[in-house]
């Protein structure tokens, strides 16, 4: 994963051989690291390639830009959120059916306070999703056949977060349900998607805005999904206003992400006026 390939070491192997192929996304997840580095060693050697675009320029390398896993209606939004646009969905991908379930994102915006890493509310949502979606018809590449548990995954930033819905999950009769961050599921994929952030606030979060809203964890979370993608999260992150550039970029690739047009909430919570940027005032 050239993404996630140090610079470094990409100079220290490009002495064996007489060409380089790099292949990647640097849209994922990014490169471990395990020390500190001085730029521009710091980045990854697909990343200096790409020199800060989305999308690796044509006189570059190659673009591949139809996906074979996500809908329309999730490649759509994922699209914009991290591929300029450019991401589109094989025409197969739309043969996929849940019965009743609209494909696409569908936001979960949830009230709550003062939770960091855990969120007990959250986990109950996770659990009455599970509950709403079990044996509902699926369609892939063949007959419909009930969702089974093993068709759905939950994506989650905290560990913490991660023990507490497999303990709801288990409790509620739904063991196979995959839980976990998102560093477990790159690469990975499900029918069904539940992304859960846990976090009531950018105040609350361990590691702020920046961590928690990473375009790069969005990303990688939320296009795990083959039909539909559940995000979960806190009203009140939509409240806090970053104190970076970055930050506040972040926080509004995120606001655009949960007010889709594709999304469609469905579940009797309170709602967040789609495509809004958190304001404050300055004295």
């Amino acid at each position: 994963e050239a993404g996630q390939f140090s610079l470094a070491s990409t100079i220290a192997v490009s002495a064996a051989a007489k060409r380089l192929l790099l292949l990647g996304d640097p849209q994922q997840l990014p490169q471990v690291s395990q020390g500190t580095h001085p730029e521009p060693v710091d980045t990854s050697a697909l990343g200096w390639v790409m020199d800060g675009h989305a999308v690796i320029p044509a006189d570059r390398g190659y673009f591949l830009a139809r996906t074979r896993r996500m809908r329309p209606e999730v490649a759509e939004p994922v699209s914009q959120l991290a591929y300029e646009g450019q991401l589109e969905a094989h025409p197969d991908t739309a043969l996929r059916r849940l019965e009743g379930v609209p494909a696409g994102v569908i936001p979960v915006p949830i009230a709550h306070t003062r939770n960091a890493t855990q969120s007990p509310e959250e986990a109950d949502e996770v659990v009455r999703i599970v509950r709403e979606l079990s044996g509902i018809p699926w369609t892939d590449g063949g007959g419909p056949r009930p969702l089974a548990p093993e068709d759905v995954i939950v994506v989650t930033p905290y560990n913490a977060q991660q023990v507490l819905v497999e303990e709801a999950l288990v409790a509620a009769g739904f063991p196979g349900v995959r839980v976990g961050t998102v560093d477990r599921f790159q690469g990975q994929e499900a029918a069904v998607v539940i992304v859960s952030l846990a976090a009531s606030s950018g105040r609350d979060a361990p590691r702020g805005l920046e961590f928690l809203l990473l375009q790069n964890r969005i990303n990688v979370a939320v296009s795990r999904a083959m039909h539909t993608a559940y995000v979960v999260y806190s009203t009140g992150l939509l409240d806090d206003l970053p104190r970076t550039p970055d930050g506040v970029a972040r926080l509004s690739a995120f606001a655009r992400l949960v007010g889709s047009p594709s999304a469609s909430v469905r579940h009797e919570v309170q709602t967040v006026p789609p495509w809004t940027v958190p304001t404050q005032t300055v004295p």
